[in-house]
């Protein structure tokens, strides 16, 4: 029993790098990204029903959908630019491609089709085919600009919006082609050149903060890029970076106790590092993780759910309003998931990816 607790001991002062657990292909990101989602449900679900703040916000001082989208970024930063540095050109673009828009596609023609028609007891066919339905469909679709509300849709609900959750995607469409931009010119090649390349943008956004709003014009967007950016860091950077359970630890009692005290770029530096390095120790602990990623659809149709939910249950109660609002999402994204998310990425694999074969020309070149 001495020899077991000795040898739990050494694993949890044990440091390896990054680019051991990389390599390992033994993470919890799949489960990290569905608590994540379900972070944004929660916190969305008191602001729909008109409550405010949920408890952990009240509690921490940080909003849970903030902080859940931080967790997301930082998990796309770093497995974005691993993308982008092993594809091709064309294998990269239709891979991001095949990621965001056809669960996005479905969850706006639901919504449209369904969920709303239901909600407001709306005649099917004058409203599907009304001119702010399909401004809807196509404008959110497209991702360059949104369409968060449409008249008398939801306008005795305390949030009009139809999809806020959306706000997020248009930044990371814009983040995918950094991250390709950032390839495509090499500065990956050299840690020392993307080390660089990191804190300049840094530094311009500190000195300047409105210079990035051209390209990512959204209020809050910014942060977000930079929560991707530092993703792109740890992986780029993997082989120098340690990681262990008491590293861990300490960085989790460093961001709790002086989330509010420290700059906040020190912080988010910590926050980054804390989410992907546990990814991997967490694993060493847990035997287990999902097979199927529910996260993205579950993250989608939270939010149109939850209006729906209102509509119907609101007067029964906020658990009862939770508690459909929790199956019916589970229920989509169980369907988005393996009807159009995985039987599309499963065909790009099988029979597109290996024609692509013959483009010779990588990213990274």
């Amino acid at each position: 029993m001495m020899v077991n607790i000795r040898h739990r001991l050494m694993l949890f002062f044990h440091n390896s790098s990054l680019s051991d657990a990389v390599d390992s292909k033994k993470d919890l990101f799949i489960i990290f990204r569905f608590l994540a989602s379900f972070l944004v449900l929660y916190a969305h679900s008191y602001h729909i029903y008109g409550l405010g703040a949920d408890p952990f916000t009240q509690r921490t001082g940080v909003y849970t959908g903030t902080f859940a989208v931080y967790i997301f970024f930082t998990i796309s930063g770093f497995f974005i630019i691993k993308s982008a540095m092993d594809r091709s050109f064309p294998q990269y673009i239709l891979a991001r491609f095949i990621r965001i828009y056809p669960a996005l596609i479905l969850c706006n023609f639901t919504t449209i089709v369904f969920i709303i028609p239901i909600a407001m007891d709306l005649n099917w066919i004058s409203f599907v085919f009304t001119i702010e339905a399909k401004e809807y469909l196509k404008i959110n679709s497209i991702l360059d600009t949104l369409k968060f509300t449409i008249a008398g849709v939801f306008e005795n609900n305390p949030d009009k919006a139809i999809n806020g959750s959306l706000w997020t995607l248009p930044v990371e469409v814009r983040a995918y082609v950094v991250a390709l931009l950032i390839v495509m010119l090499g500065l990956t090649k050299r840690k020392s050149v993307f080390n660089s390349f990191l804190f300049i943008t840094v530094f311009v956004n500190f000195k300047f903060p409105d210079f990035y709003s051209v390209i990512f014009p959204v209020p809050g967007s910014v942060s977000l890029l930079f929560y991707f950016l530092l993703g792109c860091f740890l992986y780029v950077n993997r082989k120098f970076i340690p990681v262990s359970p008491i590293l861990v630890v300490i960085t989790s009692i460093l961001v709790v106790k002086y989330r509010f005290e420290w700059p906040s770029i020190v912080i988010s530096m910590l926050l980054s590092y804390l989410v992907i390095s546990s990814g991997y120790v967490l694993r060493r602990y847990l035997d287990f993780n999902l097979k199927n990623d529910y996260s993205y659809g579950f993250y989608l149709y939270a939010y149109p759910v939850s209006q729906l939910s209102y509509i119907f249950f609101s007067e029964l109660g906020f658990y009862y309003y939770l508690l459909f609002v929790v199956f019916l999402t589970m229920v989509l994204s169980f369907l988005s998931w393996h009807l159009v998310e995985k039987t599309v990425s499963s065909f790009a694999r099988s029979a597109i990816f290996p024609k692509m074969n013959c483009y010779t020309f990588n990213v990274s070149n």
